[in-house]
């Protein structure tokens, strides 16, 4: 039982201005029980909680609300703890904390599905059977289409990654084309303005920031057809659209780690393309604003249209990360032959301000 439980049952009580005697002679048990029980230092046995709901004149869901909220406060502290972690350390040291809430909180969806997807981050291969035992459970449960979603996504990603492809597409089967997703049919289907711009931001958001994943799957294929000309001529749309929705690169911190990435992929496939340095420039130039301006975000809400509402945390406290890997990758040899331009060393120099 939660520990409000006895709060819960005292505020009940005097509601309706009953003894402790009447509610133990009620319920057969000593006034002293009572008394235990709304101090809670002893909890009423489960078979109980029906007698006591029907004594009240409420479901036993209404009487423990006080442990579906602090629930809900449990795990919001576990998020607040891996939270901090995914943005500042190796996220695999996020796994224990939601292991950890696994066990004090079985049966919350929430938990389930954070937890399956820190496995699939951490270690999708090892951790195949807890994702998959995990990602079932939860495609099997009423959690709503969003878990559901997120676990075909996470144990048909897992059943790929480890080499089984029939079972990766029988998983992938089971999800919802683009054209016929519920954000979509939602917008179309209701008159309720608020409800119709809340799944139009949902939309938006998610499917402009799963264009970064895809156009990095495409930049990992080996054999995509097109090669690198068609790789970063993705890329380039790909940044055009997220400047277009976020003017002036108002966006989330992880939005602008990945946008600063993606203009400095650009910039490596011009170095074996056509070796166009103005190209090469320009977008090792972008990749070093979204990089500076990556330092200083603020917890703000957007303004802009499509996104409009939507919500952009604080950088994290090691809010440097960016500029740290963007210095690094110049490092890399491809970048060589840039390395005495003075505009390759002006960004150089600025990186190494800002750290």
């Amino acid at each position: 039982m939660g520990i409000n439980l006895g709060e819960k049952l005292k505020s009940l009580r005097k509601e309706k201005n009953i003894s402790q005697e009447k509610l133990a002679q009620y319920l057969n048990v000593s006034f002293q029980a009572v008394s235990k029980w709304e101090n809670s230092s002893t909890y009423p046995d489960i078979e109980l909680l029906p007698e006591l709901a029907r004594f009240f004149g409420i479901t036993v869901d209404e009487l423990l609300d006080a442990e579906q909220i602090d629930e809900k406060k449990l795990y919001e502290e576990y998020e607040a703890r891996a939270a901090e972690i995914y943005r500042n350390e190796d996220i695999s040291k996020a796994l224990p904390i939601w292991q950890e809430a696994y066990h004090k909180l079985p049966n919350n969806i929430e938990v389930k599905e954070m937890l399956m997807s820190i496995y699939f981050d951490v270690d999708k291969i090892k951790y195949q059977k807890e994702i998959v035992e995990l990602g079932t459970e939860i495609y099997n449960s009423n959690g709503g289409s969003y878990y559901k979603g997120q676990a075909i996504w996470q144990i048909a990603r897992t059943y790929a990654a480890c080499g089984n492809k029939e079972m990766a597409e029988k998983w992938a089967l089971k999800s919802h084309q683009l054209n016929h997703s519920m954000e979509f049919l939602f917008v179309q289907i209701t008159d309720d303005g608020e409800e119709m711009l809340s799944q139009f931001r949902f939309a938006n958001y998610w499917y402009l920031n799963n264009l970064f994943y895809m156009s990095a799957k495409i930049a990992g294929c080996e054999n995509i057809p097109g090669g690198t000309e068609y790789v970063q001529a993705v890329s380039k749309v790909v940044t055009q659209m997220h400047e277009l929705v976020f003017p002036n690169d108002d966006m989330g911190f992880e939005d602008l780690q990945r946008m600063c990435m993606e203009h400095r992929s650009i910039a490596e496939d011009e170095i074996a393309l056509k070796k166009n340095e103005e190209v090469i420039k320009h977008h090792l130039t972008r990749a070093l604003e979204c990089a500076e301006k990556s330092v200083s975000v603020k917890d703000h809400a957007l303004k802009y249209p499509l996104v409009m509402g939507w919500h952009v945390y604080d950088a994290p406290s090691d809010n440097k990360q960016v500029v740290r890997l963007l210095k690094e990758e110049l490092a890399w040899e491809c970048f060589d032959e840039y390395r005495d331009k003075e505009w390759f060393m002006d960004i150089e120099n600025k990186l190494s301000e800002l750290l």
